[in-house]
């Protein structure tokens, strides 16, 4: 008897806590990947001197706001292209980053770092070749997190060509 009761005890505070648990662990995964239902978008394109600035301003449905400014210049005299992107998310993190790119024989150069949200920065490098004979594009990227290793990878895609 006193067997019976004890696991009929333990079987109910099992039960009982795996309920509680229950709603716990479904709802972990959602709390991480909050999707933003995007109720207002506000974008605006002005022309510079030597290039643009792009701003552009998100509202979700609870009020939680999100902004991103993009700077691009051009030196013509240096042959290069600045671009300057900076903003905050709709957690109220921020990050930011910087790319520099300038024409090569064969294509392009692009070398730049970008800070996350966690303050982690990140150098990236793009050596680009463009075949037009073959109608591609080739790009080693190399990316390379604070404090890590040196990750490179190569992807071949069509060239891209206006009008087609």
């Amino acid at each position: 008897m006193f067997n019976a009761r004890f696991s009929k005890s333990l079987l109910s505070v099992a039960l009982i806590s795996t309920l509680i648990s229950l709603p716990t662990f479904a709802a972990e995964p959602a709390a991480k990947h909050h999707k933003h239902n995007v109720v207002n978008r506000e974008s605006t394109k002005t022309k510079t001197g030597n290039g643009f600035v792009h701003t552009l301003n998100k509202t979700d449905d609870e009020g939680a706001t999100a902004s991103r400014r993009t700077e691009v210049a051009r030196d013509r005299d240096a042959g290069t292209r600045t671009r300057t992107t900076s903003g905050t998310t709709f957690e109220g993190k921020t990050y930011n980053g910087e790319n520099v790119s300038h024409k090569t024989e064969n294509g392009y150069a692009s070398q730049g770092h970008f800070t996350n949200s966690d303050g982690k920065v990140v150098d990236r490098s793009v050596d680009a070749t463009i075949d037009k004979e073959a109608n591609t594009v080739t790009k080693q990227i190399s990316v390379t997190p604070e404090g890590g290793e040196t990750q490179t990878t190569t992807r071949v895609r069509p060239l891209k060509r206006s009008g087609q």
